[in-house]
């Protein structure tokens, strides 16, 4: 059974018409996604009705690395940290692949248990792209905190995301900087 109707609408709403990449998967068996966005599905090539219900790892491929897989995987079933970034090559429906930037969040109900997982994704894969990494950082963290917020109101709380985005800007660059060298 969904959780999806568990989701404040005002939270919905907020994430479908956001300029960022965003998806909001389940904590249920297999971290099923439950929304995602308009910006998600041009980032993808994927419509929302070819997405919902899948688990994200739909995107990796032959060149997504064991170890991107891993970090992934490790958020979604661990413990740890509440707020996660990951760089990972995905691949678009069409198969061409991308350097995504992968910004996770868990989101938690009032007693603390993790309901959903928020994650925004970033194409790092162009020289465009990456001078771009600081209007996307921007509009990624006024959406964390408008979502925030609304989730607040209805008993969701994401720990410590600000922080993590602030941080966000110098691993892209970091990223890009390395991509450069190579």
């Amino acid at each position: 059974m969904s959780l999806y109707s568990a989701l404040p609408t005002t939270f919905r709403d907020y994430i479908a018409q956001s300029g960022v990449a965003l998806a909001v998967s389940e904590m249920a068996e297999d971290a099923p996604l439950s929304i995602v966005n308009r910006s998600f599905c041009e980032l993808t090539g994927y419509s929302q009705d070819e997405v919902m219900g899948k688990n994200c790892r739909f995107l990796q491929g032959t060149g997504t690395s064991g170890a991107q897989r891993q970090a992934l995987h490790d958020f979604v079933h661990g413990a740890g940290d509440d707020n996660g970034r990951f760089p990972i090559l995905n691949y678009r429906k069409d198969g061409t692949s991308f350097h995504n930037f992968v910004f996770m969040s868990r989101l938690r109900d009032p007693e603390g248990k993790v309901r959903f997982i928020l994650a925004s994704q970033f194409d790092m894969s162009s020289a465009m792209q990456r001078s771009r990494i600081a209007q996307n950082d921007e509009q990624l963290a006024n959406a964390l905190t408008d979502l925030d917020q609304i989730g607040r109101e209805f008993g969701l709380a994401m720990m410590g995301s600000a922080q993590l985005i602030a941080d966000s800007v110098a691993m892209m660059a970091r990223l890009s900087f390395d991509d450069k060298r190579r």
